[in-house]
């Protein structure tokens, strides 16, 4: 995809993220996690090679959520996107999700064995067009996780990560436990 299309492409969706009209639905995590990672809309696919078998093992069972299914779904292909991505190209890329359960929350946690993110900047990548790299090294707009920040808030939930360079990184959501 070239990079005004991707520019574009993300750029829409960003938007979208406010027009939702209704947020207080049951979620099932588990199921909108498989159509994450078996994404059409190219969020995984371009960021590893022809080939490559990654594998997403899942703490069983997630749970449901109270949110909004396809915002859920774009914030999670979005973390496993960058999963995959951001890993040193001598690396085979290792996903794992997990949930855990925090008074009436849920937080989803997406880790990774990727290339890390320095404490300094744990907030700074959550804004728009902020980029740590650059984009002939890591491909991308910087939109994806500013839509994963402004998702989970329109949602009623947070969002943040865990993480040191070169140790991989621990992305999560938190949303409510749906009942």
């Amino acid at each position: 995809m070239a990079a005004v299309e991707l520019w574009s492409s993300d750029r829409r969706r960003l938007l979208a993220v406010g027009d939702a009209d209704r947020w207080g639905d049951v979620v099932a995590a588990a199921e909108l996690l498989q159509q994450a990672a078996g994404t059409d809309s190219g969020a995984v696919g371009p960021f590893r090679a022809a080939g490559d078998s990654i594998a997403y093992p899942v703490a069983d069972p997630l749970p449901t959520v109270i949110g909004h299914g396809p915002t859920f779904a774009q914030v999670l292909a979005n973390l496993v996107a960058n999963a995959v991505k951001f890993v040193p190209p001598e690396r085979t890329p290792e996903v794992r999700i997990l949930a855990e359960p925090r008074d009436g929350q849920v937080r989803l946690w997406v880790e990774d064995n990727g290339i890390g993110i320095a404490p300094e900047h744990h907030e700074r990548i959550f804004r728009v067009f902020e980029r740590l790299h650059r984009a002939i090294e890591y491909p991308g707009t910087g939109i994806g996780l500013a839509i994963v920040r402004k998702a989970m808030e329109r949602m009623g939930g947070r969002s943040g990560v865990v993480s040191e360079p070169g140790r991989g990184s621990r992305f999560w959501i938190e949303l409510p436990r749906a009942s």
